[in-house]
C-alpha cells in the first residue's frame, strides 16, 4: 500500500471562470483487459447507437455543452478546433461508424461521455507526480496530447497538471504521460464542469462509472472527492502500488 498524500490545488483563476467545485473519482484495483459485461456491452450498443442517429446542432444546444463552449470563448480558444468532449467523440462515431474499441476502462467512460455530455479526464493514478493543480497556466507552456504532437499552450488556457506537466487542457484533451495503458492498476476520473453542471449531475457520473467498472472488476474500489474553490485538499488515496 503506497503511503502517500495527494494534494489538490484549486487555483482562483479557475474559480474566476466559473468552475467553483471539481469532482473526482479514484479507482483501485482496475483492470484495463477485463471482460465487459453483457449489460454494459448492451448499453454500449444503446449508445453508439444514439451517437450515430443524433444530430449534431441539437446536442450544441445542450446546456451542458453551452457551458464548455462559453469557457472556451472566455479564454479566446476557437470552438470549431477545440469542441467539448461529447462533440468531438460523437462526431468520430459518426465519421467511423462505430464506437471506438480502446481498453475497458475507456470504454465504460467513454459510454459515460455520451450518457451525460460531460468532460472526463481519465489518468493512470500512479503516473501523477505529486499533486494536481487546476490552474490557468499564466505563461506559455507546452502540452503532449494523447496519441497527438506537442501544442503550443497559451497563458489564458486553463489545464490541470502535476508536478511534471500538464494533465489535461481546455477539458478537451487528455495528457500522453498520464494515460491508462496495460498495466494501469488504478484510475482517476475529473469532472471540472462548466456554469451549467451541478456537483449532483457529476456524482451521479461518477457512480454510474463506478458500477460499470464493479461489474467487470470484482476487486475494485471507489471513493469520491469533491474539491471546493478556495480550498486545497490533501487525501490519502491508500494506492495498491
Amino acid at each position: 500500500v503506497g503511503e502517500f498524500i495527494m494534494k489538490i490545488i484549486f487555483d482562483k483563476s479557475i474559480s474566476e471562470l466559473g468552475i467553483k467545485n471539481i469532482v473526482i473519482g479514484i479507482a483501485r484495483n482496475v483492470d484495463p483487459n477485463a471482460e465487459l459485461s453483457a449489460s454494459f456491452l448492451e448499453k454500449q450498443n444503446k449508445m453508439q447507437e444514439w451517437a450515430l442517429q443524433c444530430d449534431i446542432n441539437e446536442i450544441i444546444h445542450n446546456s451542458t455543452i453551452q457551458g464548455y463552449m462559453d469557457l472556451l470563448q472566455k479564454v479566446g480558444r476557437s470552438v470549431k478546433k477545440n469542441p467539448p468532449t461529447a462533440l468531438a467523440l460523437i462526431r468520430n462515431i459518426q465519421h467511423r461508424g462505430s464506437i471506438p474499441h480502446i481498453n475497458s476502462i475507456i470504454d465504460i467512460y467513454n459510454v459515460e461521455t455520451l450518457n451525460s455530455l460531460l468532460a472526463i479526464g481519465g489518468h493512470d493514478f500512479n503516473k501523477i507526480n505529486e499533486y494536481i493543480e487546476f490552474t490557468v497556466v499564466q505563461k506559455e507552456d507546452v502540452f503532449l496530447p494523447i496519441s497527438s504532437t506537442e501544442k503550443h499552450v497559451a497563458e489564458t488556457d486553463y489545464v490541470y497538471r502535476d508536478k511534471n506537466g500538464i494533465m489535461a487542457w481546455l477539458d478537451v484533451r487528455d495528457g500522453e504521460n498520464y494515460k491508462f495503458d496495460d498495466k494501469t492498476k488504478n484510475a482517476i476520473f475529473i469532472i471540472q464542469g462548466n456554469i451549467n453542471t451541478s456537483v449532483k449531475t457529476r456524482l451521479e457520473a461518477l457512480k454510474r462509472i463506478q458500477n460499470d467498472l464493479a461489474e467487470c472488476m470484482a476487486n475494485l474500489e471507489f471513493e469520491t472527492h469533491i474539491v471546493n474553490a478556495g480550498e486545497d485538499r490533501g487525501f490519502n488515496p491508500l494506492l495498491n502500488l
